[in-house]
């Protein structure tokens, strides 16, 4: 599933910025330069076209995801890793939603009403956001695949990997100190393996390719627009030519100085010094905020702050000649990018299935900590590695 999804899905993706590149540069030949040009091509195609571009990999995902649901794979799963859970106060039923937040948070909470036991649900609930979806995908695929091209698949498997090992780290702490559940034996109903419906699978994958693309057409086109609008008002002059690597931008704009005076740089530079310590700068603190919403606002923000020129749609370049995205702080970004809080749909959905604003809160408070210290104990360590 990882091999497909990273791997294989990203040839489609780079067809897809490819034409988008072009939608780009037939804009440029063909309107005037100005606000409104840097409005639609900057602000629309880059910024959601970035987010666009991994819908392959989405689509992937997904199918794989149903496939597994559709065979009865996961009972036999939870089944396997019921002992398991016992250790960690949980019951085997708490491994199916677990494994749905790997598609989507949302709808693997709503799954936890299939556990009996109020504790062990809110406790699942509580855990289900460390399971990364497929929102943080596109961060994944983007900032692995830029600066780990060696070693893609053992990273990522890495960071899922930490994600679950945070989470089980999680459910002993609150086991322990909070719920104090004893274990539960009645033992996981196992449905029959069966032989998946191919045609079915694809309607699940066809409706997840579907919601995915009305979110782009609806929330992250809002946001983009927003953003871009907060990076380029008040408008600085300070200004030169921009280049890109195949065409040549006759707009004069500078890629740092028209963004320094902006809304979002203000905001950006003002919670700045709370990860300052990770190795993050304003921009960086900018998408990670915009992530609060959904995660899939990381990287179409960075498509906007880090854009050299207005036909560019090699977002992964941009960010390498930054000089901001070393190894380490890279790392440390995608771990925190993988542990902070749940997008706002999620938080509203715990707080609604626990009846109380009390775990919604304390999911967000909890996996922001857990996330500022993971990714600064990564950065030391792999600073440190690095000079040994």
């Amino acid at each position: 599933m990882f091999f497909c999804t990273f791997i294989l899905g990203k040839y489609p993706q780079e067809g897809i910025l490819w034409l988008l590149e072009q939608l780009n540069h037939y804009l440029s030949t063909f309107m005037a330069h100005g606000l409104l040009y840097d409005f639609i091509s900057s602000g629309m195609v880059t910024g959601v076209g970035s987010v666009l571009a991994f819908l392959p990999n989405i689509l992937i995902l997904f199918f794989f995801m149903y496939l597994f649901e559709e065979s009865g794979y996961l009972t036999h799963v939870a089944a396997l890793l019921d002992n398991l859970m016992h250790k960690i106060g949980l019951h085997g039923n708490s491994v199916i939603p677990l494994l749905m937040g790997f598609g989507c948070n949302v709808p693997a909470i709503l799954a936890t009403r299939n556990i009996p036991e109020v504790k062990r649900r809110i406790l699942t609930m509580v855990l289900i956001p460390f399971m990364s979806c497929s929102a943080r995908l596109p961060v994944l695929v983007l900032l692995v695949g830029t600066f780990f091209p060696q070693n893609p698949i053992l990273v990522i498997f890495g960071l899922y990997g930490l994600a679950i090992i945070m989470a089980i780290f999680t459910a002993i702490l609150l086991d322990k100190f909070i719920f104090r559940m004893p274990v539960d034996l009645t033992p996981v109903r196992v449905l029959p393996l069966r032989k998946p419906k191919l045609k079915r699978v694809l309607i699940y994958t066809w409706h997840a390719g579907y919601e995915y693309l009305k979110k782009i057409g609806t929330v992250v086109l809002i946001a983009m627009m927003a953003i871009w609008f907060l990076s380029h008002f008040p408008k600085n002059n300070k200004t030169h030519t921009c280049y890109q690597t195949v065409y040549e931008c006759p707009v004069e704009k500078s890629f740092d100085n028209f963004q320094d005076g902006s809304y979002l740089a203000s905001f950006g530079r003002f919670i700045e010094p709370a990860l300052r310590p990770l190795g993050f700068d304003w921009k960086m603190s900018v998408c990670l905020t915009t992530g609060l919403a959904a995660k899939e606002f990381i990287v179409g923000t960075m498509a906007i702050l880090f854009n050299t020129c207005e036909e560019d749609m090699q977002i992964g370049e941009n960010l390498k000649s930054s000089g901001v995205f070393l190894p380490a702080v890279t790392l440390s970004f995608l771990v925190f990018a993988m542990l902070y809080m749940p997008c706002i749909a999620t938080i509203f959905t715990i707080k609604r299935e626990s009846k109380s604003w009390g775990w919604a809160l304390f999911s967000v408070g909890y996996s922001i900590a857990l996330a500022w210290g993971a990714a600064f104990v990564v950065l030391k360590l792999v600073t440190l590695i690095y000079f040994l």
